[in-house]
């Protein structure tokens, strides 16, 4: 993938932030190759939102197209803690290269669950968006901005990292292969695919003042060289998550209701959905709208 600008600038949050909140959009030709994506962005509220916070803050359209090249956006999910490879996760990615700028416990709501899958979900059953749901119900999980020493978009190799969401097309030693990801429903990390995607879902996983100052943090932490201590955040995740291991099926067992996905401990609800990931259908035979064309051509049954 090769982008139309170069992200080697320097990149730094501006003292007394005052530039002007009602920007014009960028030029999302700059921060996707993805055929058709930038017309699709341009018109995205959530994508002009992240725009405005990330220029904003910055107080430069070029320092934005910039740390948007540089910053790669990984959400740690709530299955990763609960099957407690979390860490495990983490520390791969520092092998691969990647040092953390920035992180914060995140726990979404229905509605950025959906804004966040918006373009990505037109395979999906309606039990597979019950699935998320209680995914997200499920507990908090660990947003990490990161960079690496490769000059950009950081975003592309890391989401080459993750490796694939179906377990049988995934290659030994990607980040979903280290999580211990079972199928496609309980993948247990996101990551952006491209500097657009960074800029949008800042917006999806952060509010305003939450989202200006992981910015801020990231962009001290990119010019100066800085690694983020994750300790503290992936604590108070823990606590509102333990790891609780990643239970095995049970013979002769009923499918879970959605009633067990959504009630009871966590324990009862993380094991129910377990079950349901396994036995639930998670791909229409007919695909919904797609968004750009890149999508029409690309079939999860293939």
């Amino acid at each position: 993938m090769r982008l139309r600008a170069p992200y080697s600038a320097g990149v730094q949050p501006v003292e007394g932030r005052s530039a002007a909140l009602d920007l014009a959009g960028p030029d999302w030709g700059r921060l996707t190759d993805v055929a058709g994506k930038d017309v699709t962005f341009a018109r995205d509220l959530v994508a002009q939102e992240g725009w405005a916070a990330l220029a904003g803050e910055l107080g430069d359209d070029e320092a934005a197209y910039a740390f948007a090249g540089r910053a790669a956006l990984m959400w740690v999910r709530p299955d990763a803690f609960a099957a407690g490879t979390a860490r495990e996760v983490l520390a791969a990615a520092v092998r691969a290269g990647f040092r953390p700028l920035a992180a914060r416990p995140v726990r979404l709501e229905r509605c950025a669950v959906r804004a966040l899958w918006a373009y990505m979900c037109r395979w999906a059953t309606a039990e597979r968006l019950i699935l998320m749901d209680a995914l997200a119900e499920l507990g908090p999980g660990l947003l990490v901005l990161w960079a690496d020493g490769t000059g950009g978009p950081v975003s592309v190799r890391m989401t080459a990292l993750k490796g694939r969401n179906d377990p049988a097309r995934r290659k030994p030693g990607t980040l979903r292969d280290v999580a211990g990801s079972p199928n496609r429903a309980l993948t247990m990390l996101h990551t952006t695919d491209d500097p657009a995607d960074v800029v949008r879902e800042l917006a999806v996983f952060c509010s305003w003042p939450e989202r200006v100052g992981l910015i801020a943090e990231a962009a001290t932490g990119l010019r100066h060289g800085h690694s983020a201590d994750l300790a503290y955040a992936l604590r108070d995740v823990e606590r509102d998550l333990p790891p609780l291991g990643l239970p095995g099926p049970k013979p002769g067992g009923s499918a879970p209701s959605v009633e067990e996905l959504f009630t009871g401990s966590v324990e009862k609800r993380w094991a129910a959905l377990v079950a349901a990931s396994e036995g639930w259908p998670l791909l229409r035979r007919a695909p919904g709208p797609a968004a750009w064309p890149e999508q029409e051509t690309r079939s999860p049954w293939q």
